[in-house]
C-alpha cells in the first residue's frame, strides 16, 4: 500500500541528468517527503516541520471545535459572549446554567470505568517454553499497567472520549523503562486524505516544552535550541489563560511517525524536530503508533470519533436559554416595588431590597400593582422535557446520576444485577471500543518492551544493563530481563480477558457479603467482621490464602532455577495434592522438560507422604482401630438399674420334670 502524497510535498520522483562525459545519472529530487530521508539525516526538520505546520493549519477549525466542546462540558461561556457575561457579573447578575451534559458524561465515565478488561496473551498450540514465557509476559504487562497508572489514564481517556469523541494515551519507551502519559487531542495531527478508512500511515504530535528542559534532553543540540523560535499560540489553546503568559522560554516540538511498509520490507521513520534542528531521527519498526486511541463512537468515515457533547449541544443550549429566562423573570418579579406619592417622595437609597423599583404617582389613590407569576408552568414543563430527553437519547439513567436506585430501597442483589445488565445494554458499543482501547494499550506495552530490549542490546558493554521492574505482590518484586519480555510478532495474539469488579459503595459491598454468606463462600465467623468495614479484598485474602499459597508453589515448581517447595502440615495438603496432581498431568500434556515433570512428581509424592504422616499423628476417634492393630473386644456396657447381675462360674442346668433329683 503506497503512501498518500503529503501536503506541500511532491512525491520522491527522481530526475535523470547527463554528465559532461555522457554518463546518465539518477538524482533524487530535493523536495522529497520527510520520511524518505536517510536515517541520521540532520536536515529532515526542514520538510517535517513545514509539513506539520500545514497539518496544523488545516486542523485549526477542528481544534476550535474541540475547545468549544470543552467549554460546553465545563459550563464556560463561549468567547464571543465573554465581554457581555463579564459585564453582568460585575453588577451581580450571574448567568444561571443547568449543565446536564456534565452530569451525563460524569455518570457514564463513573459507570464504565469500573470495568477493567485486561489483555491476555494467547499462545495456543505453542510449545511449553513459549507458554511459560507468555505467562510471565502477561504478568509483566498487567504489572506495568499498574506501575504506570494505566487505569487512571483510562478514566481520563473515557472523559476525553465523552467530551471530544476521541482520546489518546501514549505508551512508549523511555531511557530505561516503559512509560504512559495522556496526550491532548489537539496535539495530534493527521493528514485527512489518509484518514478516510481510519488507518493513517503517518502522524505528528506538536507540543510545548521548556527550552532549558529540552536542552537537557538533547545536549548535542543546545546551541540550536537556544536560538529556536518561541512557541506560538494555536486555535485549540485556552486564549484567556495564555493571554498573560510569556512563551519566550518555550519551544514547539514536533514528533513524527511513519509506519513501515511490511509488504515491501521497508522500515518506517520516527523523528523529533524543532523548527531549526533535527533532534532525533531514526527507523521505526513497529506496525503501529506508540499510543492507544479510544473512539467512543466510531465514525462512518474518518478517524476521530463522536462524543456526548456532539449529541447534546443543541439541547443543552435550549436548556440554558430556558434557565436564563426563568432567572431573569425571577429577578424582575422578585425585586421590591414601591409606590410613592410624589408629594412624599423617598430617595431610592432609603428603600430596602436588591435594586428596588420606585413608582411615583399623583393624587391620593395609589395605583393597583398586581405581582406577576415568576415562572410560567409551560417553561418548567419544557425544561423538564428537554432534560429528560437528554438522558433518554444517551441511555444514561437519571437514577444513576442522582445516586438512586430505580428499584427502590431493599431491592435484592439479583434484581440489582438484572437492572445493571439492562442499563448496560445501551453501552455495548462504547464498552467494546473501550475494551479495544485497553487491548491496544497492552500491545503498546509489548512494543515498548521490544524497543527497550533492542536499544539495550545495542548498548551492551557500553552502559549499565537495565531490567524491567514490576510489582508482583505487596512484598515481592519480579525482575525480568528486557530481552525476555520481547515476544516475536508471529508467536502470540492478544485477546480481552474480563476482570470482575466489586462495588465501591458501602451498600453494594454489604449486598455482596450477604450473597456470599448465603452461598457458603464466606465463613459465618467472618461475616460479622465485614459489617463495620466491608473490606472484601481482605476477606478474599483470608478465604483464598491456602489456594494462593498453593498456586505460588506451582509457579516455583515450573521454574527450575528456584528451590523445590516443601509441603508442610500447616498447608492445605488435600488441596495441594489435587492441584499438584493436575499440574503434573498438564506438564505431561504440554510436553514440559523432564526436569520440570520430575519436580512435580516429587512434590506429589512428598504431599501424599505428608498427608499420611499427618494422619498418623492425629488422635483416633472413639471406636476406631489404628492401622495394623488387632481388633479389640467390645467393652461390656453396664446393665440398667434394677437388673440382677449374672453369677460368676458355671451356670447349673435347669431341673427337668420327672427327673430324679441329684
Amino acid at each position: 500500500m503506497a503512501h498518500a502524497p503529503n501536503l506541500g510535498q511532491t512525491s520522491p520522483v527522481a530526475r535523470r541528468i547527463v554528465t559532461p562525459e555522457g554518463a546518465a545519472l539518477t538524482v533524487p529530487r530535493e523536495d522529497r517527503q520527510w520520511f524518505r530521508h536517510a536515517v541520521g539525516d540532520t536536515t529532515t526538520h526542514i520538510k517535517a516541520v513545514s509539513y506539520a505546520k500545514l497539518l496544523l493549519q488545516n486542523a485549526a477549525s477542528q481544534h476550535s471545535k474541540n475547545r468549544a466542546r470543552e467549554n460546553i462540558y465545563e459550563g464556560r461561556t463561549i468567547a464571543a459572549n465573554g465581554a457581555a457575561v463579564a459585564a453582568l457579573d460585575a453588577v451581580g447578575i450571574t448567568i444561571a446554567r443547568l449543565n446536564a451534559v456534565k452530569s451525563i458524561i460524569d455518570t457514564f465515565v463513573s459507570r464504565l470505568a469500573k470495568d477493567r478488561p485486561m489483555p491476555n496473551i494467547n499462545v495456543d498450540g505453542a510449545n511449553w517454553k513459549l507458554k511459560q514465557q507468555s505467562k510471565k509476559f502477561r504478568q509483566f504487562i498487567v504489572n506495568k499497567m499498574e506501575d504506570t497508572e494505566f487505569d487512571e489514564l483510562s478514566r481520563d481517556a473515557l472523559l476525553d472520549g465523552g467530551i471530544l469523541g476521541s482520546a489518546f494515551t501514549r505508551i512508549d519507551d523511555g531511557e530505561c523503562d516503559v512509560f504512559a502519559e495522556r496526550i491532548l487531542v489537539n496535539e495530534m495531527l493527521f493528514d485527512e486524505r489518509e484518514c478516510k478508512y481510519g488507518k493513517p500511515r503517518q502522524a505528528f504530535r506538536v507540543y510545548r516544552m521548556a527550552r532549558d528542559h529540552l536542552a537537557e534532553l538533547y545536549p548535542q543540540n543546545q546551541s540550536m535550541i537556544k536560538i529556536a523560535p518561541c512557541s506560538i499560540r494555536r486555535p485549540g489553546d485556552n486564549q484567556t489563560e495564555l493571554a498573560s503568559m510569556n512563551l519566550e522560554d518555550y519551544v514547539d516540538v514536533y514528533d513524527g511517525w511513519d509506519l513501515p511498509m511490511l509488504e515491501d520490507g521497508e522500515d518506517g521513520r520516527y523523528g523529533t524536530f524543532i523548527e531549526n534542528a533535527t533532534l532525533e531521527y531514526g527507523a521505526w519498526l513497529e506496525p503501529r503508533f506508540p499510543w492507544s486511541m479510544l473512539r467512543l463512537f466510531k465514525p462512518r468515515e474518518g478517524l476521530f470519533g463522536c462524543g456526548f457533547v456532539d449529541q447534546l449541544a443543541s439541547l443543552q443550549h435550549r436548556v440554558n436559554c430556558i434557565v436564563r429566562d426563568l432567572q431573569l423573570n425571577l429577578t424582575a418579579t422578585g425585586r421590591g416595588h414601591f409606590l410613592v406619592n410624589e408629594n412624599n417622595d423617598i430617595p431610592t437609597e432609603m428603600l430596602t431590597g436588591w435594586q428596588p423599583f420606585k413608582l411615583k404617582y399623583k393624587g391620593g389613590t395609589p395605583p393597583t400593582y398586581v405581582t406577576p407569576q415568576p415562572f410560567n408552568q409551560a417553561q418548567l414543563n419544557a425544561l423538564e422535557y428537554f432534560i429528560n430527553k437528554m438522558y433518554d437519547l444517551t441511555g444514561v439513567s437519571q437514577a444513576s446520576a442522582t445516586s438512586k436506585s430505580a428499584l427502590g430501597a431493599g431491592a435484592s442483589g439479583i434484581a440489582l444485577d438484572t437492572q445493571y445488565d439492562i442499563d448496560s445494554d445501551r453501552f455495548r458499543m462504547p464498552q467494546s471500543n473501550y475494551a479495544r482501547y485497553r487491548l491496544d494499550g497492552g500491545q503498546c506495552y509489548i512494543d515498548g518492551a521490544a524497543r527497550v530490549a533492542r536499544r539495550r542490546a545495542a548498548e551492551k558493554g557500553t552502559k549499565r544493563s537495565y531490567v524491567a521492574t514490576s510489582w508482583k505482590d505487596r512484598d515481592e518484586i519480579a525482575r525480568l530481563e528486557w530481552d525476555k519480555v520481547a515476544l516475536k510478532r508471529a508467536q502470540y495474539r492478544l485477546r480481552i480477558e474480563a476482570v470482575n469488579f466489586l462495588p465501591d459503595e458501602r451498600a453494594g459491598k454489604l449486598a455482596i457479603v450477604e450473597q456470599l454468606a448465603k452461598a457458603g463462600i464466606i465463613e459465618q465467623w467472618l461475616v460479622p467482621t465485614l459489617f463495620d468495614e466491608p473490606d472484601l479484598v481482605q476477606a478474599n485474602g483470608i478465604i483464598l490464602a491456602a489456594f494462593k499459597n498453593c498456586m505460588r508453589k506451582m509457579g516455583d515448581l515450573m521454574d527450575e532455577d528456584l528451590p523445590m517447595p516443601i509441603p508442610e502440615p500447616y498447608n492445605d495438603l488435600d488441596l495441594e495434592l489435587k492441584v499438584s496432581t493436575a499440574y503434573y498431568n498438564q506438564m505431561q500434556e504440554e510436553r514440559a522438560p523432564d526436569i520440570i515433570q520430575d519436580r512435580f512428581r516429587q512434590y506429589v509424592d512428598m504431599t501424599a507422604l505428608a498427608i499420611e504422616e499427618k494422619n498418623k499423628q492425629m488422635p483416633l476417634p472413639p471406636g476406631s482401630v489404628a492401622p495394623g492393630a488387632a481388633p479389640m473386644a467390645p467393652a461390656e456396657a453396664p446393665l440398667p438399674g434394677g437388673v440382677p447381675q449374672m453369677p460368676v462360674g458355671p451356670v447349673p442346668a435347669p431341673a427337668m420334670i420327672g427327673a430324679t433329683p441329684q
